[in-house]
């Protein structure tokens, strides 16, 4: 295994000027800023540190609305009663769509350079994802509706984390049969399987070979394991071919990749291997059975059980039923296309609505501005030198001096929500805007992210899995070198929304009409008789294609725009 304590490149760099304290501001009547936010977490306590740092250093509070129930039932409430908070999580386009949102264009550009700065590299994107487009996709007004929080990179990109789409399987799995080389769908259940018949139960409980969340807006994951095992990259709903000099959009719901995904998940589902509560359970009856530590593997994007679920696991001890991600393909002859290079979060991030009022609104984006600063992002990322970080200051633990480290302890509390929770702004910093990469002074926004310190990070099964497969990183371990990516790449940040009406609120409206389809015929494949199969895709289809042709046409028009704005495929 590579020994990235070794790759010190940059940490000359880092003195201890990088550490210090930012400039106390003036005191002030605090600010509070009300927020809706869609994350799955608990109110911050009271005596949660974070927060306190940012109220007597920037006179700023919080109130969170956290979601309960529904997340569009809520949304459209919210709108409906006009009862709106300061900010919202931009995850739908809803908000955007009923007018509800700030154009934060000119307010940035007047009131937050350290933000306009952050956002150089993807403000074209920005602009292009938020603006006022006639019925061809022409830009007519300029506008910017919300900030990304994450993928715009201040720097050189940092290549050791991966929580994106993968096959992930418990690291108890690989070392149980000695780290295997999986690459197909095939290998991989007959690997669940395999361990399933070995360990029947774990700690007490029926083991689950493989699980699928099909709740509320995370049932993308139920269709989308077609389009990565036929070795597309993740465009969404569709994907994209060359065809001559003209660049074509097809939908992955009713090609032959999809057809042969569910008929091997029917096959699969028959041998005992996908949880029949797949279907059934919620968000947190999900949640909890990886927390439990007993389902062997899902096909999910990192971030989803990341959180709590994951980090529930390292709390108990039990780190070999933590997750390693699998870049699968139906068969060894497709190249796998899992791992992107940096993208700007286009779908995800605060936006202001129209009830707040524009001067708090400016008061906002200059709070924001403050945060985006280097030794802003360290405190709301690293947390505070003595508890939650160390400096070398002879160079003796990570061979330079001035260079930021944890001890085990403090490591050890990373992987815990309860010190998450009370000690760092978890709900906030989220969806914020953050610096990704690494820049000039050695500094990154996730101390795990500094090479010395992934590495003594690390836990043993970690470890020994690298050294098993000769890397150093799960992002290595997923793809050592992913592609360029196209210009018009992803086209998921060009979902429709019904509000804007034409051709958009069309596709719109027949994207709702086939999740819909999709949400009841799918599990019927799955859980069907093998020879029923046939009948359920042909009745699927048949109710399938005269909605895609609707939403193909509309993602068309907006494929020809970004390949006319923002390029092709790379060179």
């Amino acid at each position: 295994m590579k020994k990235t304590v070794a790759m010190l490149l940059m940490a000359s760099a880092l003195t201890t000027s990088m550490f210090c304290a930012p400039k106390k501001a003036k005191k002030q009547k605090p600010m509070n800023i009300s927020i809706f936010t869609i994350q799955q977490r608990q109110q911050p306590p009271a005596d949660n540190k974070a927060y306190k740092w940012i109220e007597e250093n920037f006179g700023v509070t919080f109130s969170f609305d956290i979601l309960v129930g529904d997340k569009d039932q809520k949304i459209g409430v919210l709108i409906a009663s006009g009862d709106l908070p300061d900010l919202v999580e931009v995850d739908s386009e809803k908000f955007q769509g009923a007018g509800c949102l700030r154009d934060l264009k000119p307010l940035v550009e007047k009131y937050a350079p350290n933000l306009k700065k952050h956002y150089s590299s993807a403000w074209k994107k920005m602009i292009d994802q938020d603006s006022e487009k006639d019925a061809k996709g022409n830009i007519v007004k300029e506008h910017i509706y919300s900030l990304p929080n994450y993928g715009v990179i201040d720097g050189v990109p940092s290549d050791t984390y991966y929580n994106q789409n993968g096959w992930w399987i418990q690291k108890a799995v690989l070392k149980e049969f000695g780290y295997p080389k999986i690459t197909t769908i095939d290998e991989y259940f007959d690997l669940l399987e395999k361990y399933a018949k070995k360990y029947p139960t774990i700690d007490g409980m029926p083991t689950i070979p493989f699980n699928i969340i099909t709740a509320d807006w995370e049932a993308f994951d139920l269709w989308n394991p077609p389009q990565f095992l036929g070795g597309n990259p993740n465009d969404g709903n569709g994907h994209v071919v060359k065809e001559g000099n003209k660049y074509v959009y097809y939908d992955i719901f009713t090609d032959d990749n999809a057809k042969r995904w569910f008929k091997l998940a029917n096959g699969y589902y028959q041998r005992g291997l996908i949880d029949k509560a797949s279907f059934t359970d919620n968000r947190d009856q999900y949640y909890a059975k990886i927390a439990q530590g007993r389902v062997l593997g899902m096909f999910i994007q990192g971030w989803q059980f990341m959180g709590q679920p994951e980090q529930t696991l390292w709390t108990a001890g039990k780190d070999e039923r933590t997750y390693a991600p699998l870049p699968l393909t139906f068969d060894k002859s497709i190249k796998p296309h899992y791992r992107d290079q940096s993208l700007p979060n286009l779908q995800r991030g605060y936006g202001i609505t129209t009830k707040c009022p524009e001067d708090k609104a400016i008061k906002i984006l200059q709070f924001m501005d403050e945060m985006i600063k280097e030794e802003n992002q360290k405190v709301l990322y690293w947390g505070f030198e003595g508890d939650d970080y160390l400096i070398d200051t002879d160079g003796s633990v990570t061979g330079t001096k001035g260079a930021a480290y944890r001890t085990d302890k403090q490591r050890a509390d990373q992987k815990d929500p309860n010190y998450l929770e009370k000690n760092y702004a978890m709900l906030w910093r989220e969806e914020a805007p953050k610096l990704d990469g690494r820049m000039k002074s050695g500094y990154s926004r996730s101390m795990d992210d500094l090479p010395w310190e992934y590495q003594l990070s690390q836990k043993q099964v970690d470890i020994d899995l690298w050294k098993a497969y000769g890397v150093s990183s799960y992002a290595e371990f997923v793809d050592p070198n992913p592609p360029q990516n196209a210009g018009w790449y992803p086209m998921w940040q060009c979902n429709p929304s019904p509000e804007n009406g034409g051709l958009e609120g069309e596709a719109a409206v027949a994207m709702t009409g086939f999740e819909s389809v999709q949400r009841k015929y799918l599990p019927m494949m799955i859980m069907g008789k093998p020879e029923e199969f046939d009948k359920t895709w042909d009745d699927y289809c048949a109710l399938l294609k005269p909605l895609t042709a609707v939403y193909n046409k509309f993602m068309q028009q907006q494929l020809d725009h970004r390949v006319e704005v923002f390029g092709g495929l790379p060179d």
